[in-house]
This record gives structure tokens, C-alpha cells and sequence, in this order.
């Protein structure tokens, strides 16, 4: 999808049903994607139950995790294995998961970073 569709996709809002997909395509725990993208389950319940859109902010931490998903293809053979090292606490992170950082634009830059670097066998 080119990038002005995807930034018009943000600025309307992904739908509530877009979470759900994407935790079953990435293997991911609900809960683990809804503390990553700094959600109340509550919220999360509400958009789902009235179909009501996710808002811009809301949707570009979704649209983060879709886009490391992209960056970490290369380097896993599988959504699971994208998953499992999401959910993996890793030092040069602080010890904090790659997940848990992408709730903001500066950890999520820090996530494709380090997602390069190993695309490009650069140590850290």
C-alpha cells in the first residue's frame, strides 16, 4: 500500500476489527498488544462491541507494529518467531521487550534500528 494510503488509513481511523486481525496474524497475546499499544482492555472492548474506529493516535502505534513486522521479516521465517522475539527482553533495549517500546515513536525507532542492525549482521 503506498504511503499516502497508509497515512489517509491512519488519519481515519483503522477499524476496531484491526487489532483483532493483527494479533492472530502475529501470534501475539491480546494482552500483550493491548499493553503495547497503551490500551485499557476496556477501551479495546468498547471500539470492538460499537465498531467504532480506533483513533489517529491509536492507530499509528497499530500501524508501528505492522511496520516492524515488515522490517523483521527478512530476518524470521514466521510471524511466531517475529512474535517470540517481540516478547523477548533484549539488553540493548534496557532489558525491555521490543514490543513494550513501540507504544511510543522513539522506541519503536530504537526497535527498527536494532532490527536493521541484525538484517545487517552489525553488533551491538
Amino acid at each position: 500500500m503506498p504511503i499516502t494510503e497508509q497515512i489517509a488509513a491512519i488519519e481515519r481511523g483503522y477499524p476496531s476489527s484491526a487489532l483483532k486481525k493483527l494479533t492472530k496474524v502475529m501470534g501475539l497475546s491480546r494482552s500483550s498488544m493491548i499493553e503495547a499499544l497503551d490500551l485499557t482492555p476496556r477501551r479495546v472492548s468498547l471500539r470492538e462491541k460499537g465498531r467504532k474506529r480506533f483513533t489517529m493516535a491509536e492507530s499509528e502505534r497499530i500501524a508501528r507494529i505492522v511496520r516492524i513486522r515488515r522490517v523483521l521479516s527478512p530476518v524470521f521465517m514466521s510471524d511466531i518467531a517475529i512474535a517470540e522475539w517481540l516478547e523477548a527482553p533484549d539488553r540493548t533495549l534496557g532489558h525491555k521487550t521490543p514490543l513494550s517500546m513501540l507504544s511510543t515513536d522513539l522506541g519503536a525507532a530504537r526497535v527498527e534500528n536494532l532490527a536493521k542492525a541484525m538484517i545487517h549482521g552489525v553488533p551491538l
